[in-house]
């Protein structure tokens, strides 16, 4: 009987780092290990808290423990999906000696300078983690094409969402504002956010925060 939660081995940081290998194993070359580990940690980076609250450092101890219940324990201790997962990406190594050189690798990386974005671009799944509600509102109020411009969509998403918008608003703008930041040349966006939010550009960064700039003035200045 196993007698952990599945979902730290499936969807926490060992499921992610595991996620990462097998990316690299499945390119075929196209990605390197050492490259998708330096993303991780990036993406790890970008939020204060997670600094604080769950360090690399800590991800490579939790390896490192997870190495140690392969060896003792056996493939019958896990989740089916994490054992299947980890069997591909160690490629016929063993299975706790893979998942040291996988901890070992992160600590590495974690005391290097942090890799630029001219450097290594953004991947799709860092866009995603890093600007989720960009992407979900791209899904949910771009794509289908009911609204005739994006400032009508924008403005579709404020009215469902009132009067909720402190719920609401806050992380699409934050995702805006942080873009318009780190991204402020409209190459540097194209190469590592439009190619996986298509509609995503300056222009269309300000005009969400604007018009949710307006609602909130106009609808919430308590005046």
């Amino acid at each position: 009987m196993i007698s952990h939660s599945g979902t730290l081995f499936n969807d926490g940081s060992v499921g992610h780092v595991i996620e990462a290998a097998l990316r690299a194993q499945r390119s075929q070359g196209a990605l390197g290990l050492d490259d998708e580990l330096r993303r991780f940690v990036r993406t790890m980076r970008a939020a204060d808290p997670s600094g604080r609250l769950f360090p690399v450092a800590s991800v490579a101890a939790l390896l490192d423990h997870t190495a140690d219940l392969v060896r003792s324990k056996g493939p019958a201790f896990f989740p089916r999906t994490f054992t299947e997962r980890l069997d591909e990406a160690r490629d016929g190594a063993q299975g706790d000696d893979f998942l040291r050189t996988l901890s070992a690798l992160l600590r590495a990386v974690d005391q290097e300078p942090e890799a630029g974005f001219a450097e290594l671009p953004l991947a799709d799944w860092e866009a995603a983690t890093r600007f989720p509600e960009l992407f979900g509102f791209g899904a949910n109020w771009v794509y289908d094409g009911e609204y005739p411009s994006l400032s009508a969509s924008v403005t579709a998403f404020v009215e469902a969402e009132h009067p909720f918008c402190s719920e609401s608003f806050s992380g699409l703008v934050a995702d805006a504002q942080s873009l318009l930041v780190v991204f402020p040349r409209p190459a540097a966006l194209s190469a590592n956010v439009t190619r996986w939010i298509p509609w995503v550009s300056h222009d269309a960064l300000r005009e969400v925060i604007r018009v949710i700039d307006d609602h909130m003035r106009a609808g919430h200045s308590g005046s």
